[in-house]
């Protein structure tokens, strides 16, 4: 639909969502429009953009499009070797799944094109939650993907989000290079990326905690040795003892809307105070929020609160992301949805 200014001008053209909050997502300026062909050129240039990346070499696993950080608003899309995973969150893009599916076929050569539903955005934007094979058939297994070296499973089905975290590529190399002769805890495992990053590391022992059954019958196909462990992570974190060299605290979204971030600042901060105490002398500790409801500055205020209930000085060693292949515009700040930190426990 077009854009107007108070006075009638056209300022540009955007898909149009009547239930939403956001009642248009922009996609260009301007008085004309490119129409559909400009959802097909956006593909092919952003699958062009991640092709022989000096920083994804090595990867079979890659995000394609970003979203609004590859000017397609509502759009993510995930390849695992010869299969594309989209996810649509607008009601304008799932109403252009079957011109999305095409521009991936041409653009990736891809054998299957299948569709995760996001339940939750389809339901504001007042669409029909879709899932399924666009293209080809549907995997009948996880796929076996290489990530510099590390082989992991994606569950595209019934796994979360489009099967696997593409985004913590970079926390996951971190995690093998910090791990050799560490006592590794990973909490909110899932299908075990960090985990087995620090096996591959040669961690001298791994505790991997999920609550997902589903998520680590994935991870223990690996046979990396590993003690998986089915459990509520907050209440195994309470009760654990002291003695971990190498902790990673990375829970699902806690802040999915702006009135849930008191709520999931006290569950930050619970994590955190109680990762501090069973932490051992020098420990470092990768922790994470991935909502854009949590920025870094908050963030850091909950470490600061929980480092001071602990009695546990921390130090800042770094910052940490998502990959060059989750691009954020600088016109939509909210992109930048991953906050982490890597800490050390001093003394």
């Amino acid at each position: 639909m077009r854009v107007l200014s108070a006075e009638g001008e056209v300022l540009g053209h955007g898909h149009f969502s009547p239930h939403s909050q956001i009642r248009v997502r922009l996609l260009e300026l301007g008085e004309q429009s490119s129409g559909e062909a400009l959802l097909t050129e956006r593909i092919h240039a952003a699958v062009k953009r991640r092709s022989g990346h000096p920083l994804l070499e090595g990867c079979d696993g890659v995000r394609l499009v970003h979203a609004e950080g590859d000017g397609l608003p509502g759009l993510v899309v995930d390849r695992y070797r010869d299969t594309v995973v989209l996810r649509v969150g607008t009601a304008g893009m799932a109403r252009r799944r079957e011109t999305v599916a095409d521009a991936l076929v041409e653009a990736t050569g891809a054998s299957r094109i299948y569709e995760r539903g996001d339940a939750a955005a389809l339901r504001r934007e007042g669409e029909a939650v879709q899932e399924g094979p666009l293209r080809g058939e549907a995997p009948q297994e996880p796929i076996a993907i290489v990530e510099r070296g590390r082989q992991y499973l994606a569950d595209v089905v019934s796994g979360q989000k489009t099967g696997f975290y593409l985004d913590q590529r970079e926390a996951r190399n971190l995690v093998e290079r910090l791990a050799p002769g560490r006592r590794v805890l990973d909490l909110f495992c899932y299908s075990g990326g960090f985990a087995l990053a620090a096996a591959k590391g040669g961690a001298q022992s791994i505790v991997a905690v999920d609550g997902s059954k589903q998520a680590l019958v994935v991870a223990e196909a690996s046979g990396a040795v590993v003690d998986w462990v089915k459990a509520d992570a907050f209440r195994f974190l309470r009760a654990a003892e002291p003695g971990f060299d190498l902790l990673i605290i990375d829970p699902p979204p806690l802040a999915r809307r702006k009135s849930d971030v008191k709520r999931a600042s006290r569950a930050y901060k619970d994590l955190l105070l109680h990762g501090l105490r069973c932490a051992a002398p020098d420990a470092q500790l990768l922790v994470f929020a991935c909502s854009h409801h949590v920025g870094p500055d908050l963030f850091r205020k909950i470490v600061f609160g929980a480092s001071l209930d602990a009695d546990r000085p921390v130090r800042v060693l770094g910052e940490l992301g998502a990959p060059t292949d989750h691009p954020v515009a600088l016109d939509h700040p909210e992109g930048r949805y991953l906050t982490g930190l890597w800490l050390e426990a001093i003394g």
